[in-house]
């Protein structure tokens, strides 16, 4: 029996992640070089990816995850790390480490807000909970794909966003005054 976790808002819908991630799907390097992302390639205090070109000679077998502009990537190994980090179009056509769930929406989820929604307390806190493991605690897909997330109206999330966006400007503008 499901409770919700939190009492947000007569606008949200408490969904599993399987029912609002698309299947992770295979890749394979093709060239003599590709860009792999592992989870040493993700900058955790700013969640970006670093990149890291690779001969196709040398790929490790577990580059073998295939990423989408609109995917978020979220480390399985030790997610209190928040070795998460947005692919976006400068990382699209990289392979990720098996290490990662590709986290890549459907149509009714905006990715930006998706990627907020992964990188939050409430995602990361929740899933630690499910580490096992001593040497390097992990957890499953499956934890990912069974856990509840709260999801408003698309337009909600567009609201959220542009919210967002204001007071990233904002504290840029409030930066830019303080440091000059």
């Amino acid at each position: 029996n499901f409770k919700e976790p939190l009492d947000i808002s007569e606008n949200i819908v408490w969904v599993k992640g399987k029912s609002i991630l698309l299947k992770m799907e295979k890749a394979l390097s093709e060239g003599l070089f590709f860009q792999y992302i592992d989870i040493e390639s993700i900058d955790n205090k700013v969640n970006k990816i670093n990149k890291r070109i690779l001969k196709t000679s040398q790929a490790p077998s577990r580059a073998s995850r295939k990423v989408f502009k609109e995917s978020t990537l979220f480390s399985l190994v030790r997610p209190y790390l928040r070795n998460i980090a947005f692919v976006g179009e400068q990382n699209e056509n990289a392979i990720a480490s098996t290490g990662f769930y590709v986290c890549t929406p459907i149509k009714l989820i905006h990715p930006k807000y998706l990627f907020l929604l992964l990188i939050s307390d409430y995602v990361v806190n929740g899933l630690n909970e499910h580490m096992k493991g001593d040497n390097s605690p992990s957890i499953r897909s499956s934890d990912i794909d069974n856990f509840w997330f709260p999801i408003p109206s698309y337009s909600y999330q567009i609201k959220v966003l542009s919210f967002l966006d204001k007071i990233n400007l904002t504290i840029d503008k409030i930066s830019r005054n303080t440091i000059e």
